[in-house]
């Protein structure tokens, strides 16, 4: 079997430094997260230990826990290059070094006791394992350092829908046929967007002498779209987990009725005429394109 951990790692260390750098998508990244989201009390975190497993490098949920009230806060990740780089990303949002302690390591086997964290959130990285079995091992280690009455936070992303059965797998399968293609979306540029949308305007204006004025789609196109872009295409593994299957992990693992959370998120790229969609996800509209929707849980251990 091949392992495909530390390219992926590789790949998202790259998206991470982009996204480091936009202070439109790191606080669009920030703001996601809330009490309100999660359904709590705005005191809750202030005296929970805390765990982002698979912080990455921008450490944009350690700064929402920090925003929350969290002091006791822990990350990890493959490698050890992030951990600099995250440091100073911290720093920059006013996160004090005191409250965050920073590790190597896997979701396959967590580098902390059993039983130690009233709050474990795993953000995305499940369905990036190699397999099936890599996502029940590693949901088995985030329970075992959950605490009794603690807390797991999960998100999967999107399963089902035209955009994850059919659309974007073709485009993953062109970018990994398509030297040209691939090339693009390694380099993918809102600088690139612009040059189109000129492009267009002129041959527009060539053509038909029509006059026309794209100045504001142009906006429409920024880095944070661009790094969406990359992450849904690149990630040499993207798994099909559905809703049915979490809740069973959840189960089987010793959470008692695990809830289902959503949020509507503020965009100020091309997605945010789709985020309504992302939102409302009984709409009819909504289940064709993106099948269940995004999923994000939270669960108390027993």
């Amino acid at each position: 079997m091949t392992d495909f951990s530390n390219l992926t790692r590789n790949i998202y260390h790259k998206q991470h430094l982009r996204i480091s750098h936009d202070k439109t998508a790191m606080n669009r990244f920030i703001n996601m997260f809330s009490t309100d989201y999660f359904k709590k009390s705005k005191s809750f975190f202030y005296d929970k230990r805390v765990l982002d497993a698979g912080c990455g490098d921008t450490g944009k949920l350690i700064i929402s826990f920090h925003n929350m009230g969290a002091r006791d806060i822990h990350g990890f990740d493959l490698g050890s290059e992030f951990i600099p780089i995250l440091e100073s990303n911290l720093k920059k949002y006013g996160v004090s070094k005191e409250h965050v302690t920073l590790k190597t390591g896997s979701v396959l086997k967590i580098p902390y006791p059993d039983n130690y964290f009233d709050f474990v959130a795993c953000h995305g990285v499940l369905v990036h394992l190699n397999n099936v079995n890599e996502v029940k091992k590693a949901f088995s280690e985030l329970s075992r350092v959950t605490r009794d009455n603690g807390y797991l936070y999960t998100v999967f992303g999107v399963s089902g829908g035209l955009f994850e059965d059919v659309i974007n797998p073709a485009i993953r399968s062109y970018y990994h046929t398509n030297a040209n293609f691939k090339k693009f979306i390694d380099n993918i540029d809102p600088n690139d967007f612009q040059q189109l949308f000129d492009f267009i305007a002129h041959s527009i204006s060539k053509n038909t002498n029509e006059k026309i004025d794209l100045s504001n789609l142009k906006k429409l196109f920024d880095v944070d779209y661009c790094v969406m872009v990359q992450n849904i295409i690149q990630a040499p593994v993207r798994l099909d987990i559905n809703e049915k299957m979490i809740l069973s992990l959840y189960n089987k693992n010793g959470f008692a009725q695990p809830t289902r959370l959503k949020r509507y998120v503020k965009r100020s790229n091309i997605r945010k005429y789709f985020a309504p969609l992302h939102f409302a996800r009984d709409y009819y509209i909504s289940k064709m394109l993106y099948g269940s929707g995004n999923l994000e849980f939270l669960g108390r251990k027993k």
